[in-house]
């Protein structure tokens, strides 16, 4: 029973954190690119992944939103800082 309550736990946790990334690349993947331009400021992006680690208090989800807007159209260069900073503010 203990398994079983696992595995469906794990399930919804799962399904929980791709819920939230596909809203925030339908949400944020046209803007995104806006939003930090062309010229991808390294601070700009450590803090947006500091600030968004501190809100979400989970460094992972954090990092699997990140990728989930790398897929819908942000650039790889700022992703790797919001990434670093998503682990410093851990």
């Amino acid at each position: 029973a203990g398994v079983c309550l696992l595995i469906f736990f794990l399930y919804f946790f799962l399904l929980g954190l791709e819920l939230l990334g596909t809203s925030a690349k339908v949400l944020g993947g046209c803007t995104t690119g806006s939003l930090l331009g062309d010229d991808t400021n390294p601070v700009a992006g450590l803090m947006i992944g500091i600030l968004a680690t501190v809100l979400l208090q989970s460094s992972s989800t954090t990092t699997s939103i990140v990728v989930s807007l790398v897929s819908g159209g942000l650039d790889v260069k700022a992703a790797i800082y919001m990434v670093m900073g998503a682990n410093i503010g851990t």
